[in-house]
């Protein structure tokens, strides 16, 4: 934890290499781990890419352990707040999902949603390509905000009340990170 990424990046890269598939799938502790290490280095900007079969079935987020409504709840609770503590240090979620596989998109889709990150689904044969257009648009601002103010005689319509203004002139939208 005292090296940046970029220091220990050799090394990461070696242990990552000799990683070998041997069974359930830890999602919500690895997503966790991964965006509590970028928040530590407390550079506004990083970016974690999440590679995923989407079978979280292991550990806290796990949703095969989820059996009831509750439970479920639970689990989207977890990405939720897991998202919003991202939003919050300045972080992009991305997802990369393998095309066939049962990914539970739906809930892992709210980290990336929440941090300006991108969903991907990919052909194993695309994979490489894919991870270089992900990483190809650098953050250029983090934490934005954006206000739309209408002349007083326009109103806005359609729109999320919650985001909106008494009189519905003046429109505020948390955007989180961005790209050009």
């Amino acid at each position: 934890m005292a090296l940046t990424v970029k220091e220990s990046a050799k090394a990461i890269q070696d242990k990552l290499m000799k990683l070998e598939e041997t069974g359930p799938t830890a999602l919500g502790p690895a997503v966790a781990t991964s965006i509590g290490l970028a928040a530590e280095q407390g550079v506004a900007g990083s970016q974690v890419v999440i590679c995923t079969d989407g079978l979280a079935n292991i550990g806290v987020g796990a949703f095969d352990e989820a059996k009831t409504d509750t439970d479920f709840g639970k689990v989207e609770e977890f990405y939720e707040r897991i998202g919003q503590y991202a939003k919050s240090k300045g972080i992009t979620v991305n997802i990369v999902s393998i095309t066939g596989d049962e990914c539970n998109l739906e809930s892992l889709s709210k980290l990336a949603e929440l941090t300006g990150g991108e969903v991907t689904r990919v052909d194993p044969v695309g994979l490489t390509k894919n991870f270089a257009n992900i990483l190809a648009l650098p953050i250029i601002a983090s934490n934005v905000v954006a206000k739309v103010k209408l002349h007083k005689g326009l109103q806005f319509r359609n729109e999320d009340p919650q985001s909106l203004s008494d009189d519905m002139t003046l429109m505020v939208r948390d955007i989180g990170n961005v790209t050009e």
